[in-house]
């Protein structure tokens, strides 16, 4: 049998961990997650636990909401040290807000953390 999931025991077990990992990461709790999917917090509790699993169509909404392909989603291990969110979930939060913003204000905060960069590097010179 061909292994489409890289070795993992029960895709839908590693699903449900994911999303908790993933949900925790970015600082939410199940009722914020539940808002942002349209379901129940009681529906979370039953993905995180693997006793419901999210129908085939939320699956990429569920990635896009964590900021994750699907392919990540079933397979966090491998993928989360390229995300570097396990670092900082504070810091994402930020970054998922800052992605909210206008054009004209995304510009101004990126001229501010430039100049931010541009004298942390010159104060270590």
């Amino acid at each position: 049998m061909i292994d489409y999931f890289h070795g993992m025991n029960n895709p839908s077990k590693e699903l449900s961990k994911n999303i908790r990992v993933l949900r925790k990461q970015h600082g939410w709790t199940q009722t914020d997650l539940s808002k942002k999917l349209g379901c129940s917090q009681e529906t979370i509790t039953l993905y995180e636990k693997n006793i419901r699993k999210p129908s085939a169509d939320l699956i990429p909404i569920i990635a896009k909401i964590f900021g994750v392909s699907v392919d990540q989603l079933y397979n966090l291990k491998e993928n989360l040290q390229s995300t570097g969110k396990d670092k900082n979930p504070k810091l994402w939060k930020k970054f998922e807000q800052i992605e909210q913003l206008p054009p004209s204000d995304k510009r101004a905060v990126f001229k501010m953390v430039d100049g931010l960069l541009t004298q942390r590097r010159q104060a270590t010179r």
